[in-house]
């Protein structure tokens, strides 16, 4: 209270407590930022496979799937493979680490941006030879043909490690802010999550326009070309390998450097005892 008996403002007084609580927010912001690249990866497959999928055949026996189905298997694999994450991953790790959720946050996290980075590489893969295949066969301008000696199943192999990938990257990611954001910020925490989802989309976009621009040659092609026969989607699946792996890096030195609350709180304590 003043001498005048007028009481502080909220806005220009903070208690100890407050300010401890907005720098945990400050420290985790790291983490959920290295999952950025993972949404834009999986946002450039949603919109990149459909282009894929009218050069390849996309019969199974006599049913003909429309290809526009192509950007729902990311969502099924996600959705079959978190089943057999609590059913067969977590009891199996839980026996060989002896932690009770089988691996730490951060650890899975790890794991998923590995795995999204396998899941990228191999889309480069398959993209080249898909592209040198259409050239050999005289499709190289016939980019809405379907080739009907190369199945599109093929880009079930990246939509399942990116499912892989999302699992274990999002369930220990919204675990760790959950734990480790302040018991009065626990919704802020989770939020950092959806906000890096939004900001992955986000940066496709931007990352796409720019490759666009970069790539663009005198008679306007670029490796986004509409004739993906023509295009070098390839090498952009590289390059998102490339920021994927670098992004990684980033993310070992980061979790690196965290120290969980829990640990911190003992070692106060063990320090403070001493």
């Amino acid at each position: 209270m003043k001498e005048d008996g007028l009481e502080p403002s909220p806005w220009k007084l903070c208690t100890v407590t407050q300010v401890e609580e907005v720098k945990i927010l400050i420290r985790l912001i790291p983490i959920p930022t290295c999952t950025i690249m993972l949404s834009l990866v999986l946002t450039e497959y949603l919109t990149l496979s459909v282009q894929q999928a009218y050069t390849l055949n996309t019969h199974i026996q006599h049913l003909k799937l429309p290809v526009t189905c192509m950007p729902v298997f990311p969502g099924l694999s996600i959705f079959l493979i978190l089943s057999l994450y609590y059913s067969v991953f977590v009891p199996i790790t839980r026996r060989i680490t002896g932690n009770p959720h089988g691996a730490s946050q951060l650890q899975r996290v790890g794991i998923g941006l590995a795995v999204s980075i396998i899941s990228v590489a191999w889309a480069g893969l398959f993209e080249n030879y898909r592209r040198h295949y259409a050239i050999q066969n005289g499709f190289e301008f016939n980019f809405l043909t379907q080739m009907p000696d190369l199945t599109a199943y093929w880009l079930l192999i990246q939509y399942c490690l990116i499912g892989i990938a999302e699992v274990f990257c999002i369930v220990g990611l919204l675990e760790f802010l959950y734990e480790e954001a302040p018991d009065a910020m626990k919704s802020i925490g989770s939020a950092y999550a959806a906000l890096a989802g939004g900001l992955g989309c986000f940066a496709a976009t931007i990352l796409n326009n720019i490759v666009k621009a970069a790539t663009r040659d005198s008679d306007g092609k670029s490796w986004l070309s509409q004739n993906i026969n023509t295009g070098r989607f390839d090498c952009l699946y590289w390059l998102l390998t490339l920021l994927s792996f670098l992004n990684f890096c980033v993310f070992l030195w980061s979790a690196h450097r965290y120290k969980y609350r829990a640990i911190e709180s003992e070692e106060d304590k063990s320090s403070a005892v001493l």
